[in-house]
């Protein structure tokens, strides 16, 4: 269990990168993960600007940053096409970014901890759902999600630059 989850300041900058560049290293002896590119997706801009935006929330352990993820209080233009469950407006529509767990934190359902923060931080914001996507075969993060309540509305191909045009499995959770 994580001991605090916390907004990001840019005093945290350092050690929350930190934080992604343990995870994306360690992928390579993952069996499941984002399949992220450091330096592409996600860059130390991507980090900071969620910080500055007030959008980065890092879950510690024993003082140091144990997992991660950006919570953008407004739909992503490449979600247009998918068919939600749940029709809301741009501002009622919260979505989950760089949701990650470092490797030595896994097992202790940091990354619950972190999607039930999401949840709770979203209704504080009056949103009506989050939505976010899902590598296909990051069978870690797909059960997470669906354990928390989130249902997937199918797949969607959406271009990335750090995986280019690729399919994607997307959730929704109706708050």
């Amino acid at each position: 269990m994580l001991d605090a989850i916390t907004c990001c300041t840019s005093t945290d900058l350092d050690a929350v990168w930190q934080l992604y560049v343990d995870v994306c290293e360690h992928q390579a002896h993952d069996q499941y993960g984002p399949k992220w590119t450091l330096g592409i997706y996600p860059t130390m801009d991507d980090v900071r600007g969620h910080i500055e935006a007030g959008e980065l929330y890092v879950g510690w352990l024993d003082g140091a940053p144990a997992a991660g993820m950006a919570l953008v209080a407004h739909e992503d233009e490449e979600y247009a096409e998918v068919p939600w469950t749940t029709q809301a407006a741009d501002d009622e529509t919260a979505v989950i970014h760089l949701l990650c767990v470092h490797p030595l934190a896994r097992g202790h359902q940091a990354g619950a901890q972190m999607v039930r923060e999401a949840i709770r931080l979203s209704r504080e914001m009056g949103m009506r759902v989050i939505h976010l996507d899902v590598v296909p075969g990051n069978l870690a993060a797909s059960r997470i999600y669906q354990q928390e309540g989130f249902v997937s509305v199918g797949t969607q191909q959406i271009f990335y630059e750090d995986t280019g045009l690729a399919d994607f499995d997307m959730y929704e959770y109706v708050l």
